[in-house]
């Protein structure tokens, strides 16, 4: 029997009896259609829903004791000191990703072979250098792929069974030119140079060294002067994108690498053996450039005041620069909530455990905890108003559904879950009269920057063509103003958006 992780047929040719995990593509179907070949499929959200509290918890606590130790071994390689914190702001968005990631596919890994034994494993010829991202947000994006997880399930199904030779070693020269296509398309996650505007360089001159700095603040120009005034500091416009370059891999210094590999704890042992061969290059071998781009844009003074709703999370060189000036102990770093999610999932995602970790407040859309950090706030002051159309139809919101999930709170969004046979439930039971009127919303999709998701034209086929699908060609809103009701199928921005406007 054959252990298949990803949706190539190279991976199942010549094969009698394969274990698929997550088998069920972005189309609702399985991807292995070959009659003579018996296939048994593993859902991965019906293992990891069953996660324990106890279990979360000390997934938590592992993580953090590697984190620690990456911390020590970025200081020694770079030659620096910098306390906790400043690596916490610099690197922890994508090590809790990451952390949290490789935790459920061992965690399947685990079931795979205490429940099938051990497997032929068929494993494409890929290279350290192909697999690298650069950036957080490039790794983010990595992490939804087919290819990249059929490497992480290869690398935990060999740590487990603490050998490789099982492996079949398949050459695809198709599969990696798809996926250096896919990285050149999103840039390798580098941001795109862009010019100050003639604004941007006046008020940079008006106000050089300000006490209050709002970046990445979703509001209009307007809205953030007067943000400034309120706060009685002179405005400015922040732009967080000096161009930076994708490194080669510095072998010498990963193979290095002084991160202890020993621990009693499974988890603990594999993330800390990944480590070397995983971290982001920005944070290795681009770090001198980054910081280099940082120190040029620097302001001479610490503000008292950095606010932001979106930087904080894969923002290269504004996590350099804020973190810079949060360390001196003269800045306090806020943040503000900017989707769903937050505060209810009973297992918090990376984000909202990075975003609590490194911040000084945390302004949230109304909940709260027993953290002095969480600040309940009002989501906004005033919004766009629409109403529902008394002759319109049913607005159905869709999450982002992947084939792969990097949070355990999003398990239930998932090809593989019962999320697609749940809509096509919900549609079937529709009076037809009802139906006739239905549009449904997918969350973007997009074949370059995020093909992991299911896309509207797969949507449409899934449904049979019985509804109409909005691709987003015009403003949410709007959209909703010409149907009488939505159904909101995850916890998104949509769900306090409706709420203030009264929409049912």
């Amino acid at each position: 029997m054959h252990l298949v992780t990803g949706p190539y047929p190279e991976l199942w040719s010549n094969v009698n009896s394969v274990v698929v995990v997550d088998g069920i593509g972005l189309d609702g179907k399985v991807f292995i259609d070959d009659p003579n070949i018996e296939v048994t499929l593993v859902k991965s959200p019906e293992i990891l829903s069953g996660i324990t509290d106890e279990e979360f918890e000390a997934f938590e606590a592992s993580s953090e004791l590697v984190f620690q130790d990456l911390v020590s071994e970025l200081n020694r390689q770079h030659g620096t000191s910098f306390p906790l914190r400043y690596w916490r702001i610099v690197v922890g968005a994508w090590f809790q990703q990451f952390a949290q990631v490789v935790h459920m596919r061992l965690k399947i890994a685990e079931y795979v072979l205490d429940t099938y034994g051990g497997l032929k494993v068929a494993k494409l010829d890929l290279t350290w250098q192909e697999l690298l991202p650069v950036t957080h947000d490039e790794a983010s994006l990595l992490f939804a792929t087919d290819i990249w997880n059929h490497y992480i399930y290869v690398e935990a199904i060999n740590f487990l069974a603490k050998s490789a030779k099982e492996n079949i070693l398949v050459l695809s020269p198709e599969r990696n030119r798809e996926l250096l296509e896919y990285r050149q398309n999103v840039n390798f996650g580098l941001p795109s140079p862009q010019a100050k505007s003639k604004l941007e360089t006046l008020l940079a001159k008006i106000s050089p060294n300000p006490k209050v700095v709002l970046a990445g603040v979703v509001q209009s120009k307007l809205a953030l002067v007067v943000m400034h005034l309120r706060l009685r500091s002179l405005p400015r416009l922040w732009r967080f994108s000096s161009k930076l370059t994708a490194h080669p891999i510095n072998e010498t210094a990963r193979q290095s690498f002084k991160i202890s590999q020993s621990s009693a704890v499974q988890f603990e042992k594999f993330l800390r053996e990944l480590l070397a061969t995983n971290l982001p290059t920005i944070y290795l071998e681009g770090f001198n450039e980054l910081q280099d781009k940082v120190r040029a844009s620097q302001i001479k003074r610490h503000p008292k005041l950095i606010f932001t709703n979106t930087l904080l999370h894969r923002n290269e060189q504004f996590k350099v620069w804020s973190a810079e000036h949060v360390v001196s102990g003269s800045t306090k770093l806020v943040s503000g909530q900017h989707g769903g999610g937050y505060g209810v999932k009973r297992y918090k995602s990376w984000g909202e455990n990075y975003e609590i970790s490194v911040v000084d407040r945390f302004m949230s859309w109304g909940w709260s905890d027993d953290s002095k950090l969480v600040r309940p706030t009002c989501v906004q002051s005033h919004h766009e108003k629409f109403k529902p159309n008394r002759n319109g139809g049913v607005l159905i919101v869709l999450g982002p559904i992947t084939r792969n999930s990097d949070i355990y709170g999003m398990l239930g969004v998932q090809s593989n879950s019962a999320y697609l046979d749940n809509l096509k439930k919900l549609v079937s039971l529709l009076p037809e009269s009802i139906r006739n009127k239905t549009m449904i919303r997918p969350k973007n999709a997009s074949s370059i920057g995020k093909p992991a998701r299911v896309s509207g034209q797969q949507i449409f086929k899934i449904l049979d063509g019985t509804v109409e699908i909005d691709l987003g060609s015009v403003d949410l809103n709007e959209t909703l103003s010409s149907n009488r009701m939505s159904v909101v199928t995850y916890n998104e921005t949509t769900v306090p958006n409706n709420l203030m406007a009264g929409y049912p």
